[in-house]
This record gives C-alpha cells, sequence and structure tokens, in this order.
C-alpha cells in the first residue's frame, strides 16, 4: 500500500524581456509549495520527487509582456504524512516572495542547514 508524502520545495521564477535577455533590474520572485506525492516509502518518495516537483516548472507571458519563467530551485524537505486517501502531487502550501537569491541562501542555510 502506497503512502502519501509531503514535498517542500522552492522554485525561482525569473523575468525576461520580449528578446529574451533577462532582467536584471527585476528582483526575482519565489515560491515555497508544498504538495503531495503517493510512494512505497521514504526513499521512494525520494526517488519521485524531483519528477514530480518539475511537473510545476512553467513558462508565461505577464501582463507587462515579459517572460517569466518559473523553475525549481531546490528540493527543501520531505515528511510523510498519514491520509493515503488523496490524490497525488495535489498543492498543499505556497508563499511567493520577492528576494536577491544571496539573501534566499542566507535563509535556506538558516531554515535547512546542510547536513554534513
Amino acid at each position: 500500500m502506497k503512502n502519501m508524502y509531503a514535498v517542500k520545495c522552492l522554485y525561482q521564477s525569473t523575468f525576461y524581456s520580449e528578446g529574451g535577455q533577462p532582467l536584471e533590474d527585476i528582483m526575482p520572485s519565489w515560491e515555497e509549495r508544498v504538495f503531495l506525492l503517493k510512494a512505497n516509502s521514504l526513499e521512494d518518495a525520494d526517488s519521485k520527487c524531483e519528477k514530480a516537483a518539475k511537473t510545476y516548472e512553467m513558462e508565461y507571458t505577464n501582463s507587462s509582456n515579459q517572460t517569466v519563467r518559473v523553475k525549481l530551485y531546490e528540493i527543501l524537505d520531505i515528511f510523510a504524512i498519514f491520509d493515503t486517501g488523496a490524490r497525488t502531487n495535489i498543492e498543499v502550501y505556497s508563499k511567493i516572495f520577492s528576494a536577491t537569491r544571496e539573501d534566499v541562501e542566507k535563509m535556506l542555510d538558516i531554515e535547512y542547514p546542510k547536513e554534513d
């Protein structure tokens, strides 16, 4: 029987001009997102989560006629939950914010320190 796991990811949205050049004067937008994933074990969830997380990547044109590319930046956490009746890859949390890459890296170092 498959179990349900929550996968917490960080996505970066970058803005581009009509000519495809990155707009460096616009700060990137970041999104923390949690979605559900069915898997047989934590190891199975770990092996499936990147592919599932990348299904959220997209490109679109905003109201200022800029191209916005949303890309997976990092998978932050995977944890088991106990409602096995839910469908898979359902978003359960999202937070969008603007910050420099350096500020995001500092935040990640504090909130998700790398294990040695």
